[in-house]
């Protein structure tokens, strides 16, 4: 069984109000019946060099809780970029870390696998 789901709708960010980001934890989704988790990142409008995006999860719904996974979306080139990962905690948001001085604009769209 799979499910779908959009983590983020169309957003975005600029460094005038900050370099880091993180979605807010009412907006954390809850992945505890699935095994994996295939990410799709639409960036219409791309950041500077040294943009990235990173998935963040946590066993619990606390802020203190989410850590950051290691695989990293660029945020600085393709408008289009797809990967899987696999055993994450039970709860998923975003984290940005934007370049000085930079734009970015992005969605993400997440497919869920039982296996």
């Amino acid at each position: 069984m799979s499910a779908y789901f959009r983590l983020q709708e169309l957003t975005q960010l600029h460094t005038d109000t900050g370099d880091t980001f993180t979605q807010r934890i009412e907006e954390a989704v809850d992945i505890s019946s699935f095994k994996s988790l295939v990410v799709q990142v639409r960036k219409p409008i791309v950041g500077k060099a040294g943009c990235t995006l990173s998935l963040q999860h946590a066993s619990e719904l606390v802020e203190s809780a989410f850590v950051d996974v290691p695989t990293t979306f660029s945020l600085d080139t393709d408008p289009n970029e797809v990967i899987t990962f696999q055993d994450l905690l039970r709860y998923v948001r975003w984290k940005a870390v934007l370049s000085a001085t930079s734009t970015t604009a992005f969605l993400i769209d997440v497919v869920c696998r039982e296996a």
